[in-house]
């Protein structure tokens, strides 16, 4: 924000600061905010209020509530809903805009007159209908007791044997009436000619001078029509109008002849500039319906009685360009008027004590009023000057839904040759609109801060400067920051201010709050700070490949597998599998049962051959490791050509007795009277001696087979006789070592034969 010294007060320029791409990121918007002191400052009134090349006319709506803009390039208008702070739609035209009227009393009804000779009529849903005019047109006004829509059009080529003739030029103004849907009879006017010189040095045009400008008294129906050749025609919209063609009341009945009056005053320079200097630019009228104003190309302004044809004042703006807004401020009793450079803002009303810069008839002129200066100084005396950082095109005072002509309101906003729409806050003129009153709080602040240093350096009291606040040592919070701080009983004091949907709050007094709110914020910011420093020391380490989680797949288990280990690859397989895994519109391919893979089907089978075949050698694989694990578990005999595993029951390689102390089950009895020597019986003790053996058993047969487990299994070699030779001399499992075998068998049959036969 950038803040203009007068002598009658300060004026706040809102949009100083050039506008921000909408491409650039928020840590890009961080460091500019640290190193550009303007943009940090900066104060947003709306949301997007901006074009992109430039923007040519504002209107506000008659309740107030929108503001309807029309800029380009393309041409287009943005409507803009003052209670959101934002916009509301945009729309693309055809033509570039020339002038806006609203229609309604909100945005639903819109005219807009373009620069290809046609008028377009919105509606809330778009373009409702466009007409055509004969002529371009200049301006535009709507005139609500006829419901007629008034359009100043420029002036007609006239052929060179018309104009030698000497015929007079008749202007028009075209009159489309709502209320009928058609034009009505135009307004007339004689009109001067003016000749134009061509490309070619024989070239010569003759042109009729047509309006430029139009205006429509709000207190009476008198529509005002400034003209090229410097006069300002009056018409009274309230005579009734016949069809005919050379009714009277369709001629102005009266004519001001502003540019007389204003001839010999200004600074316009006919080298530099073209066209008549006193051609009528801009007109307006106050609200009381007496006073006008008038301004021309040549950059003075002159101010009307209604009841006098002479001016009371005329004002001269020094660069000497063509005057192109006027307005009255009635709160402030003056008048804001616009050139390309600068809004220039004087006294229309002169104070009671002061006669000077009033009509002398002594000398024929104006006195000097440089002297009274500020609000309620004399006529035409300066209050302030608005200087843009481009070129100004039209310009409204805003208003709110409680004052929607804006007259006591101070905030200016102005169209111009750049992509953000310039905005100016003047308290002098009165205060901020309702929707922008924040702008009242921000002033205050800036105003404090000044009068405290003042006072520090006029040798007051020093430390008033440091407990004063500025808004830019304020720190902005939302209603859920409110909330998470715990100082909604703040809400409504001083301490918190509103501003748009938040409220500002003093950033000594915030970082207070904080430190009681969240004790242990610096510690966790400190450690949170040391792993993120430790994460950057070990990204630079080698990673550990992490295996990607695996699918949990009800259906297609396979499927699941087979993708799960393509996807990391970078091969366009890869790629393809890693997409089918991660997204999840396939989630059903391996969780409903409707998409499950068939693959015994005849039809799968013949679309995927290989990997039928790949499946089979698997599957014979896993029959083969089957069928090992089952003689694992079952203990089976091993199955060896020329072997034959030892029987353990037979040989008991460092085995023990089964029962220890050589008993049985049954006793032997030595006595006679069981009847035989011998004999087994069953004593007394039988029972538990029974039961005690099966426990025995018991134990014995679990120390069998964990010594069964842990003992070396002997092979020997089949059909091997001769017990004598050790079996490493015959080599088991030789083929050699058979047939030595076989030999020595052979010869033992022999020697058996050969001693059978001695």
């Amino acid at each position: 924000m950038e803040i203009q010294e007068r002598k009658s007060g300060k004026i706040y320029a809102l949009s100083s600061t050039t506008s921000v791409p909408e491409w650039l990121g928020e840590r890009a918007r961080r460091n500019l905010a640290k190193s550009d002191s303007a943009f940090r400052h900066r104060i947003t009134l709306l949301q997007d209020l901006e074009m992109p090349v430039s923007s040519n006319k504002v209107r506000q709506s008659p309740d107030g509530r929108f503001l309807i803009v029309g800029g380009t390039y393309s041409p287009r208008i943005r409507c803009y809903e003052l209670s959101e702070m934002s916009m509301k739609f945009e729309r693309y035209l055809d033509s570039e805009v020339v002038d806006i009227q609203i229609l309604s009393e909100d945005y639903g009804k819109l005219a807009i007159l373009g620069a290809d000779r046609s008028v377009s009529f919105h509606a809330p849903y778009g373009n409702h209908s466009v007409i055509r005019l004969p002529t371009f047109g200049r301006a535009m006004a709507y005139e609500k007791t006829t419901c007629d829509l008034l359009v100043v059009s420029s002036g007609k080529r006239v052929s060179p044997g018309a104009a030698a003739s000497g015929g007079q030029a008749m202007g028009e103004i075209y009159r489309f009436n709502l209320d009928e849907g058609r034009f009505s009879q135009p307004y007339n006017f004689t009109s001067a000619l003016r000749q134009k010189k061509g490309v070619d040095a024989d070239d010569t045009r003759v042109l009729q001078l047509g309006g430029s400008c139009i205006a429509v008294s709000p207190t009476h129906s008198l529509s005002a029509i400034g003209a090229e050749d410097g006069t300002v025609r009056f018409w009274d919209n309230r005579a009734p109008v016949n069809s005919s063609q050379s009714d009277v009341d369709l001629t102005p009945f009266l004519n001001l002849d502003v540019a007389s009056a204003t001839s010999g005053h200004g600074f316009f320079d006919e080298n530099s500039n073209s066209g008549f200097p006193g051609e009528v630019t801009s007109i307006c009228f106050d609200t009381s319906g007496i006073h006008m104003c008038a301004g021309t190309k040549g950059g003075n302004v002159a101010l009307y009685d209604m009841r006098s044809s002479k001016p009371l004042f005329i004002k001269e703006h020094q660069y000497g360009l063509p005057i192109h807004t006027v307005q009255f401020h009635s709160g402030s009793g003056t008048v804001l008027s616009s050139d390309p450079k600068l809004v220039k803002i004087w006294n229309a009303k002169g104070s009671a004590s002061s006669t000077r810069g009033e009509w002398n008839d002594n000398d024929g002129g104006f006195g000097d009023s440089r002297d009274d200066e500020g609000i309620g100084g004399a006529l035409g005396s300066i209050v302030a000057n608005v200087e843009g950082t481009a070129d100004f095109n039209h310009f409204m005072i805003s208003g709110d839904s409680n004052d929607p002509e804006g007259r006591n309101s101070g905030l200016l906003i102005c169209t111009g040759e750049q992509e953000k729409l310039q905005s100016f806050y003047c308290p002098v003129l009165g205060a901020a609109p309702q929707w922008c009153s924040f702008l009242d709080n921000i002033t205050e602040e800036l105003e404090e801060k000044d009068g405290a240093l003042e006072q520090s350096a006029a040798g007051g009291d020093a430390g008033a400067v440091q407990t004063e606040t500025v808004y830019e040592d304020y720190k902005f919070l939302t209603r859920a920051e409110i909330d998470t701080l715990g100082i909604q009983n703040l809400v409504g004091t001083p301490l918190l201010r509103g501003y748009m949907h938040g409220f500002f709050i003093h950033v000594g007094l915030y970082n207070r709050i904080r430190a009681v709110a969240k004790p242990f914020e610096y510690k966790e910011y400190r450690s949170q700070k040391i792993k993120d420093r430790m994460e950057e020391k070990r990204a630079s380490r080698i990673a550990p490949k992490t295996n990607p989680q695996k699918i949990n797949a009800k259906v297609n288990p396979d499927l699941a597998d087979r993708l799960q280990a393509k996807s990391g690859s970078k091969t366009k397989a890869g790629k393809a599998a890693k997409s089918l895994v991660e997204d999840d519109r396939f989630g059903g391919l391996f969780s409903n049962p409707d998409f499950e893979i068939d693959e015994e089907a005849e039809d799968f089978k013949l679309r995927n051959p290989s990997g039928v075949a790949s499946s089979k050698v698997r599957n014979d694989r896993d029959m083969d490791s089957d069928q090992e694990d089952d003689y694992d578990n079952d203990g089976g005999d091993f199955d060896a050509n020329g072997f034959t595993k030892i029987n353990d029951e037979n040989e008991k390689w460092g085995s023990e007795s089964d029962d220890d102390d050589g008993h049985n089950d049954f006793h032997d009895s030595d006595s006679d009277e069981d009847g035989f020597q011998g004999g087994k019986i069953r004593g007394e003790l039988y029972e538990n001696k029974r039961k005690s053996s099966k426990d025995k058993k018991k134990k014995d047969a679990k120390k069998k087979k964990a010594k069964k487990k842990q003992k070396n299994v002997m092979y020997e070699a089949d059909d091997y006789v001769g017990g004598g030779a050790s079996a490493i001399d015959i080599g088991i499992g030789n083929v050699s070592a058979e047939a030595d075998a076989n030999k020595s068998a052979n010869q033992t049959a022999f020697l058996d034969a050969i001693e059978e036969i001695v």
